[in-house]
Order: structure tokens, then C-alpha cells, then sequence
């Protein structure tokens, strides 16, 4: 098992990819710290995963994620999954809508990076860090805009890194996800991957936008970020994988 001796932080390990990971990392022998907001998601995780450890942390609090971090016996991997999504009007909402978007999707892996990179460096091992970002990151679409500034702030944030601690044996590096089956495909009330626009414009068989023709699984985002977080993974740093079905070589 390829993660047997490694401890592993996994944040937004409630739900969705950041269980399907805490999952898969199971599988392959670690031993898993998950944080999230909903100690009931939490546990659900950790009966599925076969026990990790449970964490309640807001990302956003500095002061929080730096005591979860240190409280750790060790880190080898740190996995920066948590992340909030609401549609809001750029002309409209307030600005209060952006900023907690902001606060979480961005501060609060700034937050996760910095102490582990302390954490990391401290303990002298060197380390793996996988950030989960979006292909919004890099395209655009209508409602995402406090969200897609702030996936393509984590992205440059991630070269950064990897670039300024790969001195320290520090490999960090991107999954962008593009439409995939979580908890943060429903948007009020209603799953957005089985409206009637997502399959007319992006599933549609004549002219698909998504040519696997389905959104994503959290196992298949897993297994990427399994491949960046591999001991075995010795010399890519820096670098975004983006696992979205083909959507993003598409016009």
C-alpha cells in the first residue's frame, strides 16, 4: 500500500471528493485526519473510511487551521478540498457575498498551505500538497465570479509554492475538477447537472460540450489526486491536472 506510513490531512473531508478521498486514501494504508464544518459528515466519512480522525475546523479562522495542523503526530500529505459554491450576481448581490467565498475558497487554503509548509519543514521530511480547484479557475461562466477569482488565485498560489519550497522536499500541486456529482452540484434545492440546460448544452449527444457525455465521479477525482499525493511522485511540482471529461478541449 503506497501511503502505508504516511499521515494525511484531508480538509472538507465531509462529503463528496474530499470523502471519496479520505476513502481511497484508506485503502492505501494511511492514516487520515479529516476537517470539515459538520461533525455529522464528518463521522459518516469516518465509518466509511475505517476510522480516520475527526476534525471540526473552519478554514477561514488562521488561528484554527493552525492549531488542527500542529495537533497532527505528523504530516506527509495535506489535501486542500474544502471549498464553498453559490451562484451570485456580480451587479446585484453584496459584497459580502463575495467575500465569503473569498474568505473560504481562498484564505482558507492559504491558511492550510502556509501551516503545513510550517508543519512540513519543521518535521524535515519534505511533504505532498494537492490543491482541488475548478476549471472555473481558468474559464468563465455566469453566477461564478467570486468563485472562479478565487480558484484562480489558489492555482497561482500552488506554482508559487512549489517554486519557493521545493527546496524543502515540498512537492505541491493542482487537481481542477470540471463538473462532478457532490453536494455542491445542487443549487437551491435542485441538482444543476440534471437540469434541462446542462443536457441540452453540455451532455448533449449531437454536440456534446462534455464529450464523456456525464459529469464526474468524487472516486475519479480521488484517484487523481492519489497520483500527486504518491511518494512515487518525485518530480511534478507546480503543475494543475485537469480532470473535467474532456470539457475544456471543447469550443
Amino acid at each position: 500500500m503506497i501511503l502505508s506510513d504516511k499521515t494525511c490531512l484531508i480538509t472538507g473531508g465531509g462529503t463528496g471528493i474530499g470523502r471519496a478521498t479520505a476513502i481511497r486514501f484508506a485503502e492505501e494504508g494511511a492514516s487520515i485526519w479529516i476537517a470539515g464544518r459538520s461533525p455529522e459528515s464528518l463521522d459518516e466519512t469516518a465509518s466509511r473510511a475505517g476510522g480516520c480522525v475527526t476534525r471540526v475546523c473552519d478554514i477561514a479562522n488562521a488561528s484554527a487551521v493552525g492549531e488542527l495542523v500542529d495537533s497532527l503526530p505528523g504530516l506527509d500529505v495535506l489535501v486542500c478540498n474544502a471549498a464553498v459554491s453559490f451562484p451570485v450576481d456580480p451587479l446585484a448581490d453584496s459584497v459580502e457575498c463575495w467575500r465569503e467565498m473569498i474568505e473560504v475558497n481562498m484564505w482558507g487554503t492559504v491558511h492550510c498551505c502556509r501551516a503545513a509548509g510550517r508543519r512540513m519543514v519543521r518535521d524535515g521530511r519534505g511533504g505532498r500538497i494537492v490543491i482541488v480547484s475548478s476549471i472555473l479557475g481558468e474559464l468563465a461562466e455566469p453566477g461564478s465570479t467570486p468563485y472562479g477569482m478565487a480558484k484562480a488565485a489558489i492555482n497561482q498560489l500552488a506554482r508559487q509554492l512549489a517554486g519557493e519550497w521545493a527546496e524543502h522536499g515540498i512537492l505541491v500541486n493542482v487537481v481542477a475538477p470540471g463538473f462532478v456529482e457532490t453536494p455542491m452540484s445542487f443549487v437551491s434545492g435542485s441538482n444543476e447537472l440534471e437540469s434541462e440546460w446542462c443536457r441540452q448544452f453540455f451532455l448533449n449527444p449531437q454536440r456534446p460540450r462534455v464529450p464523456l457525455l456525464r459529469p464526474g465521479r468524487p472516486e475519479e477525482i480521488a484517484e487523481a489526486i492519489l497520483f500527486f499525493a504518491n511518494p512515487r511522485n518525485t518530480y511534478s511540482t507546480g503543475t494543475t491536472l485537469t480532470v473535467d471529461g474532456g470539457l475544456t478541449i471543447k469550443f
